[in-house]
């Protein structure tokens, strides 16, 4: 059980950390350097990541999102 709570933490917590911390390492190489491998490499690292953690429904989620955007109509609100 101490196990299988192990497993659920990493996933359900370390796997996103860590690709908050890799596209964070990226903005802050791009914000010094501009773009660069090294910042193309960082972003592929938190994308993938970030897809690894999302679990096998991600792809599905993903595309009724897209279909269903909400746009505003008119000028400001007074």
């Amino acid at each position: 059980m101490k196990r299988r709570i192990g497993q659920l933490a990493i996933l359900v917590v370390g796997i996103p950390v860590a690709a908050w911390a890799l596209e964070e390492a990226a903005r802050r190489t791009e914000a010094k350097k501009g773009p660069s491998a090294t910042s193309r490499r960082l972003r592929q690292g938190a994308e993938w990541l970030g897809h690894l953690g999302q679990g096998p429904l991600a792809t599905r989620l993903r595309r009724s999102r897209a279909a269903t955007t909400v746009t505003r109509t008119g000028g400001p609100r007074p």
